[in-house]
């Protein structure tokens, strides 16, 4: 299959799991419900439910990951707080990855979580936040398998999630040797079966797979040396809520929480507890790709 035929392919994947999972969505009850003294830092912000921010959910830790109605994991203590702000209690919707940003443009969520990057294309279809941390992009290989860089990549089969980032060029460097996968749990079930050879993801998100598939010992992380084949290597990725483009009060709301998180050292004590490097609490300057 060439390229050009790779993107369609994909493109109609990620637009049928989109239908198949807006369809039919599995929901919790709200959590987290304000107290009735409970007086909204931006009373005129608009959401789906009044005093309900509808939240789009895949598990994506440690950025995103859920216990029963509560979000949990860096970007869910975060939006959540946030909420908290605005006197909104939290609905969980949750979904395949491919179904996420659908879910925001459609008006089915007010917004979405998980570590989705700043992009030129997203910002096509829905508002961005400002940036809530850096990420860089990173590889997945066994040990000694020489999979470090990303000139190593050529002749290697390779996974990454639908929509990650780096997708498309990565897609040019190497063509079909890329797999595309709806899921992280799917990429690292294959990593360890020896079906694939490397996987690119965040570094944390790496981590934090590796160690929740049992694969500490074979496994190692390493991000790549900056290298103009793939733009992500060059400027990491800036991760936001994304929310519909008609809600321009939901993104302000949403800015104001992140910059109080970030002046008041909140934010950089939930990056502590999830082990994300502190640095990752800078993400200048800003940027899309």
């Amino acid at each position: 299959m060439n390229k050009s035929r790779t993107v369609l392919a994909v493109t109609a994947l990620v637009s049928t799991l989109a239908i198949t999972a807006c369809a039919d969505p599995t929901s919790d009850e709200a959590s987290g419900a304000p107290g009735e003294n409970c007086t909204p830092v931006h009373p005129n912000v608009r959401t789906i439910t009044e005093g309900t921010l509808t939240v789009g959910h895949f598990p994506n830790p440690p950025f995103a990951d859920s216990e029963g109605n509560t979000l949990t994991g860096v970007e869910g203590e975060v939006l959540s707080r946030i909420a908290e702000r605005e006197c909104l209690s939290i609905r969980i919707v949750r979904g395949n990855v491919a179904s996420m940003i659908p879910s925001v443009e459609s008006g089915r969520a007010d917004t979405t979580l998980g570590s989705w990057y700043r992009t030129a294309e997203r910002a096509k279809v829905v508002r961005l936040s400002d940036p809530v941390i850096t990420v860089h992009l990173a590889i997945a290989s066994r040990k000694g398998s020489g999979i470090e860089q990303i000139g190593d990549l050529p002749g290697h089969v390779v996974g990454s999630a639908i929509g990650s980032l780096w997708v498309e060029d990565v897609n040019r460097l190497i063509g079909n040797d890329q797999k595309l996968y709806e899921t992280l749990e799917a990429s690292y079930a294959d990593l360890k079966a020896g079906r694939i050879e490397a996987i690119l993801n965040s570094q944390p998100t790496a981590v934090r797979q590796i160690e929740m598939a049992g694969l500490q010992n074979e496994v190692q992380v390493v991000v790549p040396k900056p290298d103009d084949a793939v733009k992500a290597t060059l400027h990491p990725g800036q991760t936001n809520f994304p929310v519909h483009l008609q809600n321009a009060s939901l993104q302000e709301a949403i800015n104001d929480g992140l910059a109080e998180l970030r002046k008041t050292g909140e934010l950089r004590k939930i990056l502590e507890k999830y082990g994300i490097p502190a640095d990752a609490d800078n993400p200048q300057p800003l940027q899309t790709f």
